[in-house]
């Protein structure tokens, strides 16, 4: 079995565990950070030590993304190629749930815009953001498992590429342009709070450990 598919099995054991309640999401955070981080097998068999052996079988066959979010009959990709984003002397956020197109043009001015892909439905072959910054940011937020492509230039300013590694089946985001007297951050973080216990719910009934004693 090759390192990558090591690194999603590992992912989906520590889902399991989560959904067990062996995890907080703090813990669960951290050891996603490792699974990421491990360049062999020796350090991603780190990220379970200390754990309680698990009551069943419960390696998930979807990724942690998919999990999270999952598809349903009346979802399908819309046939939009591109959207175009604008924040001047503004903020322009999208979060939630949201379909993003094939590619995104965002262009920021003196302003702020966060695009929230943690719950967004994203196409298999990913999607690409072109971003251009002028004294502004742009923060893009990615649900861990899905990786970044980041290449953008910073002139008095900063391009912060803080993903972590995606998971082989997963999507890839492409993040291109360039910042001037601003900023670009590309970061993997864990949906908020009252989503990650709807997440938690979501992993205890895909795993079937709903009612069984803690």
């Amino acid at each position: 079995m090759s390192l990558e598919l090591e690194r999603e099995q590992a992912v989906q054991e520590l889902c399991a565990h989560y959904a067990q309640d062996h995890l907080t999401t703090g813990e669960l955070e951290q050891r996603f950070d490792g699974v990421y981080k491990a360049s062999s097998r020796d350090q991603l068999r780190t990220v379970l030590v200390g754990l309680p052996a698990l009551s069943r079988t419960s390696v998930a066959p979807a990724p942690i993304y998919q999990l999270a979010h999952p598809p349903t009959p009346t979802n399908s990709w819309p046939a939009v190629e591109e959207r175009r984003y604008v924040a001047i002397f503004s903020e322009v956020k999208k979060e939630g749930h949201w379909m993003p197109a094939a590619r995104i043009r965002a262009r920021i001015v003196f302003g702020a815009m966060v695009l929230d892909l943690r719950e967004a439905e994203l196409p298999l072959e990913g999607i690409t953001v072109d971003v251009d910054v002028f004294a502004g940011e742009c923060r893009i937020l990615l649900p861990p498992g899905v990786g970044a492509d980041v290449d953008a230039s910073a002139f008095m300013g900063s391009v912060e590429d803080k993903a972590q590694r995606g998971l082989p089946s997963a999507p890839m985001i492409h993040v291109r342009g360039s910042a001037f007297m601003g900023s670009i951050i590309v970061k993997t973080q864990l949906p908020k709070p009252a989503r990650m216990e709807s997440w938690r719910k979501q992993l205890k009934a895909f795993f079937g450990t709903d009612g069984e004693s803690e």
